[in-house]
């Protein structure tokens, strides 16, 4: 009789652990659903990351994760990515200081002390997850750079808004005379780029070299259209 008493109260602790195991199973999916699929996330990405390793765990994949909760097995990995960032970044991470899933996701791609910089320049509001997205292949394109010039070439480039102009040109001008002439009014410095290819011209402007054609054709009164066609009139090349 007294082996049964035994075997009885294995029984019962053995399922009073597998309960409570069960519970806090439950707790940890709730918490998932309620961090995942709001707006306001109520914990941060790092107590987030340990639910999903937590999740993970109990229900055999990350997989199946992805199945209970109905998020993608991508995003859930997005999340997980905090796991990739250095001591010093983790702790901004736990303070809410950065906070968004797609930096901490853009900021794994880097070696921990450039993992510094670019978090600093996020809680200070300079950089943004789409310019750390920028920041990686920039990297690999400029390798003998450092993080910071990295960092001030694409702060720099926000500050350019690039204006796209299409126009055909007659194949009686060359394309220098051309170049010249739309240099004349806004600006060699203005000027990003021109090309032609089948009598089709592609000129890309700074917003400066856009307001001077812009009122170079208010003052001619015409559209800008007209005064670009009007530009490309032979006539109006003398011995260019």
């Amino acid at each position: 009789m007294v082996k049964e008493k035994r075997v009885s109260e294995d029984w019962i602790l053995k399922n009073f652990r597998r309960m409570v195991r069960e519970e806090k199973s439950e707790a940890v999916i709730a918490r998932l659903i309620a961090n995942t699929l709001r707006k306001k996330r109520p914990n941060n990405l790092i107590q987030i990351a340990r639910d999903i390793r937590r999740a993970q765990n109990h229900l055999g994949s990350l997989r199946a994760v992805s199945d209970t909760l109905g998020i993608s097995s991508d995003m859930l990995r997005q999340f997980l990515s905090v796991e990739q960032l250095c001591p010093a970044v983790r702790k901004l991470v736990e303070k809410r200081e950065i906070d968004l899933v797609n930096i901490v996701y853009y900021i794994r791609n880097f070696n921990p002390k450039a993992q510094q910089v670019i978090a600093k320049e996020v809680v200070a509001g300079r950089l943004s997850a789409n310019d750390i997205r920028v920041l990686a292949p920039l990297q690999k394109s400029f390798p003998k750079l450092n993080i910071q010039k990295l960092i001030s070439r694409v702060q720099k480039s926000k500050d350019i808004k690039v204006y796209v102009a299409y126009f055909l040109i007659p194949n009686v001008l060359k394309d220098t005379v051309v170049l010249k002439r739309l240099e004349s009014i806004v600006g060699k410095s203005q000027i990003v780029s021109f090309g032609v290819k089948n009598q089709v011209a592609t000129l890309k402007l700074t917003s400066v070299g856009y307001k001077r054609i812009k009122e170079a054709s208010r003052k001619s009164g015409l559209s800008l259209r007209e005064f670009v066609n009007t530009l490309l009139k032979k006539e109006n090349f003398g011995n260019e």
